[in-house]
């Protein structure tokens, strides 16, 4: 007949079994990941963005825009610039399909924003007041979309880029005229740095 051990004994041989086991075992090489590894590409700390120049910036938005009439560059502040994008015919009516005429002018001021990583573009799209209230709210929106995808496929990228509407409520003048409500029928672009 086999006897066991008293229990006792089999206390510490279980303890240092169970410790041995649950012992952490040193790495062989604790140095970090070549950025070039594309396993651990994703791990790696991305670096900030740089800051962007905005008095350089401005020029050469308006120097890209100068054949484009109607387009408007301004400081927001000392921490951006708004290009301001007339678009009366830009759109189909009552439609996001983007017409030849707003393309181009988006075409003229992409160049200049591809090379800028550093700054994210909120595209805001503005309406008429005619029709409804929250049909152009939701059109102006749908059309800054358009805006984003027309734009990422001019080679920003999308993180850059944001998308919003505001219908009819910012008006720059009067929509009680035909020359009025083709002026409130904007896109902005509000262009700040990169969070």
């Amino acid at each position: 007949m086999k006897t066991r051990p008293p229990l006792p004994l089999l206390f510490p041989v279980a303890a240092a079994a169970l410790m041995s086991a649950c012992a952490t075992p040193g790495l062989p090489d604790a140095s970090p990941p070549a950025a070039d590894d594309p396993i651990h590409r994703h791990a790696l700390v991305r670096q900030a963005a740089p800051t962007p120049e905005w008095p350089r910036l401005r020029e050469a938005l308006i120097e890209a825009t100068l054949s484009t009439p109607g387009i408007t560059i301004s400081a927001r502040d000392a921490k951006g610039l708004k290009i301001e994008i007339p678009v009366a015919d830009g759109f189909t009516s009552g439609s996001t399909t983007i017409r030849p005429s707003l393309a181009a002018a988006l075409d003229t001021v992409a160049p200049a924003l591809v090379n800028e990583p550093g700054v994210a573009i909120k595209v805001v799209g503005h309406t008429d007041s005619q029709g409804s209230e929250m049909v152009n709210l939701r059109l102006s929106i749908e059309r800054a979309e358009a805006v984003v995808t027309h734009l990422t496929g001019r080679g920003i990228a999308l993180e850059r880029l944001s998308a919003d509407g505001r219908g009819e409520a910012d008006p720059l003048t009067s929509n009680a005229t035909e020359e009025g409500r083709a002026r409130n029928r904007r896109v902005e672009l509000l262009l700040r740095v990169m969070n």
